[in-house]
C-alpha cells in the first residue's frame, strides 16, 4: 500500500496549492481527484494583492509569466443605482488580473510535478478508516481500487467535502444559490481589462474575457428559481441586460462548457480534527460577489501547509491557529455579503426577498473560514 505524509482530497486551486507547498518542504505528499486535469473551469478575478500570497507559496513569478489579462475595472448595474464603473488604477490594491483558468491550473500542476507530487486522477474517495498505527487508509474508486495510506488528511473537495462528510462532521448552510455558467467564443475588445457585473429579477450576472477570443459569462441565483436550462438560454437571458448586450453582440456559447454548480455559503463546525484539515471550499463557501473565490483558495492553502508542517514539528499549536483564522475570516465575509445585498432595492421577487431579509435580520452566525478582502462591487 503506497504512503504518504499528506494526502490531498481534491484537485481544485486550494488543494494543489497546498500539495505543491508542501512537497516544497519535503514531504512526500498525493493528490486523488475523481475528475481530469484539462477540464475546462470558469474564469475569475484576482485583485492585486493576491500576488503576495503567491509569492509565499512559490508561484508568482510562473503567474506572471503566463500573461493573465490585465483587470483595471469593473463595469457595475446593481439594483436600481445608475450603472458606473469602479476604477482599479487608482485603488489601494492597483490593478488585477482576468485569469485564464487553464493556463492557471496548469501552472498548478506543473508545480506538483516539478516537486514530486504523487496525482490519482478519476480517483473518487470511497471509504476511510484508521489502523492501529494511526494512519489514514483511503480506499479509492476507479478504474482500479487502490488503498493508499498517510500520517495525515486534507479535504479540498469543495462543497462536496468527501472527506469530513464521512467523519459525520457538520456543516452549516445559509442560501440556495448555484451558478449556471458557459464560455462563449467572442472576438469584440469592448470588455478589453474590464469584468462586467449586472443584478437582475432573480439574480445577477458576471462576464469577463480571459483572453483575445474567449470569456466566461455565469449567472447567480437561487436553485430553486427559473434558471437558464441551456448555453443558448445563458447568452440570450444575459443579453437582455442592457450592460452585457453590446458585450455579448458577436458571442457564440460553447456548448460543451455549459454546466450548473453550487455556490452558496456555507462552513464546517470545525474544520481541523484528529490529524486532518479541511481548506478551500471545504472549509466554508463564499457568495462568488465577495471575490473571495481564488485568493481565499490560495490563502487557505498558505496558512493550512504553514500550521502543518509546524505541527509534523511538533507544534500542534498552529492548527488551532489555522482555525481561528478560518473562523474570522468567515465572519468578516458574512458581514461584507449583507452589507452588499442590503444595496439593492426594487425587486420584488424571491431571491431578493431573501437576500433583503437576512440584511435586515442583521444576524452574522457564528461559524468559520479563509481569506479575501474584496467585494466585486468595492464601495
Amino acid at each position: 500500500m503506497p504512503s504518504y505524509d499528506v494526502i490531498v482530497v481534491g484537485a481544485g486551486v486550494a488543494g494543489m496549492a497546498a500539495a505543491s507547498a508542501l512537497a516544497r518542504q519535503g514531504l512526500h505528499i498525493a493528490v486523488i481527484d475523481k475528475g481530469l486535469p484539462d477540464v475546462l473551469k470558469t474564469g475569475e478575478c484576482l485583485m492585486a494583492d493576491a500576488l503576495k500570497i503567491m509569492a509565499r507559496l512559490g508561484l508568482s513569478e510562473d503567474f506572471l509569466a503566463a500573461e493573465h489579462r490585465s483587470l483595471q475595472a469593473y463595469d457595475v448595474t446593481w439594483g436600481q443605482v445608475p450603472g458606473y464603473q469602479r476604477h482599479l488604477l487608482g485603488s489601494a490594491s492597483g490593478t488585477g488580473w482576468i485569469v485564464n483558468r487553464r493556463h492557471f491550473d496548469a501552472m498548478l500542476l506543473e508545480h506538483c510535478r516539478r516537486h514530486k507530487v504523487a496525482v490519482f486522477w478519476q480517483n473518487s474517495l470511497q471509504k476511510i478508516e484508521k489502523n492501529a498505527a494511526g494512519y489514514w487508509q483511503l480506499q479509492l474508486k476507479g478504474q482500479q481500487p487502490i488503498c493508499l495510506s498517510a500520517r495525515f488528511v486534507l479535504d479540498a473537495s469543495g462543497r462536496a467535502r468527501a472527506f469530513v462528510r464521512q467523519l459525520g462532521i457538520a456543516s452549516r448552510r445559509l442560501d440556495k444559490m448555484v451558478a449556471t455558467s458557459c464560455h462563449i467564443h467572442s472576438v469584440s475588445e469592448l470588455s478589453a481589462s474590464v469584468a462586467s457585473i449586472a443584478s437582475d429579477h432573480q439574480g445577477w450576472w458576471y462576464y469577463a474575457k480571459y483572453s483575445a477570443t474567449r470569456g466566461s459569462l455565469c449567472y447567480f441565483s437561487d436553485g430553486d428559481l427559473p434558471l437558464p436550462d441551456g448555453p443558448k438560454s445563458l447568452v440570450a437571458r444575459a443579453s437582455e441586460q442592457s450592460l452585457l448586450a453590446p458585450l455579448l453582440a458577436d458571442a457564440r456559447p460553447m456548448t460543451a462548457t455549459f454546466k450548473r454548480c453550487a455556490a452558496y455559503s456555507s462552513v464546517l463546525k470545525s474544520c481541523v480534527g484528529d490529524n486532518w484539515l479541511a481548506l478551500g471550499d471545504a472549509a466554508a463557501s463564499f457568495d462568488p460577489l465577495s471575490s473571495y473565490g481564488m485568493t481565499s483558495a490560495l490563502s487557505g492553502a498558505f496558512y493550512a501547509s504553514q500550521a502543518l508542517v509546524r505541527h509534523f514539528n511538533n507544534q500542534p499549536k498552529y492548527l488551532q491557529t489555522y482555525q481561528q483564522l478560518i473562523q474570522q475570516n468567515f465572519l468578516t465575509y458574512l458581514e461584507t455579503r449583507l452589507q452588499e445585498y442590503e444595496k439593492v432595492s426594487g425587486y420584488d421577487s424571491p431571491f431578493w426577498q431573501r437576500r433583503r431579509q437576512e440584511a435586515a435580520a442583521g444576524v452574522v452566525p457564528r461559524a468559520e473560514e479563509s481569506d479575501g478582502r474584496h467585494s466585486l462591487l468595492g464601495h
